[in-house]
């Protein structure tokens, strides 16, 4: 098994938004990726915690598990080539903190590929010594990263903004 994750890269946040027909693809996702908890036992490289509020802003409802699959699932395949000889670079906790996502232009492959994104973005900061930049698509070079939309069960805003 590889080393744990150097140091905790939080506040992480993806924006997979890509519209050339219907259905688009629309992922949005906000987490925090940590070293395993001290004394955790895992035979995983990856290990996903879901973290998510309740109801999403959009649209006012939970976000389907299959779309919280489907980015662990692309995350966990891009971190296992990421490392020295095509194999993960460290072992990892991902906490899921909040997500967005649209009735019609959501769909696992959008969420996977935000899984895609959100590896590189994580393993970039740990090597560039640096805070998490907005990733994926489309994202401006000088985009701040939106607060997280969280949501309490009554639908009124939760949340205060990406954690660390």
């Amino acid at each position: 098994m590889p080393e744990p994750l150097p140091r905790p890269v939080t506040g992480v946040f993806v924006r997979q938004v890509v519209q050339t027909a219907c259905p688009g693809h629309f992922a949005l996702m906000w987490l925090d990726a940590t070293p395993p908890p001290e004394g955790a036992e895992t035979d995983r490289a990856v290990d996903v915690v879901d973290d998510l509020p309740p109801l999403c802003r959009g649209p006012l409802a939970p976000l389907p598990g299959g779309f919280a699959r489907a980015f662990a699932e692309g995350f966990r395949r891009r971190w296992s080539i990421l490392g020295p000889d095509r194999s993960p670079p460290y072992t990892v906790r991902i906490v899921l903190r909040d997500a967005l996502w649209h009735e019609v232009d959501s769909n696992t492959h959008g969420f996977e590929r935000a899984g895609v994104l959100a590896a590189d973005e994580i393993l970039s900061c740990v090597r560039e010594g640096r805070p998490p930049r907005p990733a994926g698509r489309p994202v401006r070079p000088d985009a701040r990263i939106p607060p997280m939309p969280r949501l309490t069960l009554d639908g009124r805003p939760g949340g205060d903004g990406p954690p660390g």
